[in-house]
């Protein structure tokens, strides 16, 4: 119950905290330099989530329903989608996430993350 709320909180917590700080930067820049970085950053998750299909949730789904274990390579495209998919929302924070998770050693940490997590919840 404390999940869903803080799920929702952050749902609409999160969209606004970008908004301002696009205004915010886009008032002391130029509106148009934030207007051209934000097609910039939307063209680039595109690019990125073109190369994987969003069946990825389905195959990783499919696995977790078969009790088996998804692999490496499969999380390591549905990061790469996930990225791409934080790259086409507007917004700076959105962006250092997913430019963030792209960086090897921290895709690979959380990669990582998801299975021991994902473990946890088969062995249940």
């Amino acid at each position: 119950m404390i999940m869903s709320y803080l799920l929702a909180s952050l749902i609409l917590f999160i969209p606004l905290v970008e908004i301002w700080i696009l205004i915010q930067i886009g008032i002391a820049a130029n509106l148009n330099a934030v207007f051209i970085l934000c097609v910039i950053t939307a063209g680039a998750g595109w690019w990125l989530m073109r190369g994987e299909d969003f069946s990825i949730w389905t195959l990783i789904e499919t696995e977790l329903q078969n009790q088996r274990l998804p692999t490496e390579e499969l999380l390591n495209d549905f990061m790469t989608w996930s990225c791409g998919l934080a790259l086409l929302i507007p917004g700076f924070l959105s962006d250092l996430l997913a430019l963030a998770l792209l960086i090897p050693p921290l895709k690979e940490e959380l990669v990582r993350f998801l299975r021991e997590w994902m473990q946890q919840k088969i062995s249940r």
